[in-house]
């Protein structure tokens, strides 16, 4: 979760920083965001165990790290036209 935390923050910071006026080149917000994005859904899958508490407490983190990862396949457009400025 710790890695998800940082990777969403990275896409708020730049959602931020675009709005102060400085835009980051999004290829890069995408590979800094998915960096951890992707460590953390191997942690994620490595922690499940076969009991039933374990795998609510990883699930968690499968999503959370998932979404981060899935950003630029599903909202591909909508982000760029965000940070570009073309998008209210």
């Amino acid at each position: 979760m710790t890695l998800a935390t940082f990777g969403w923050g990275l896409i708020w910071a730049a959602l931020a920083s675009s709005k102060l006026g400085w835009t980051p080149p999004v290829d890069w917000v995408y590979l800094a965001a998915m960096a951890p994005g992707i460590l953390g859904l191997v942690y994620a899958f490595l922690t499940i165990r076969a009991r039933r508490t374990w795998l609510f407490m990883a699930v968690v983190a499968v999503f959370a790290n998932g979404s981060l990862v899935a950003l630029p396949f599903l909202f591909d457009a909508e982000f760029r036209a965000v940070l570009q400025g073309t998008l209210q």
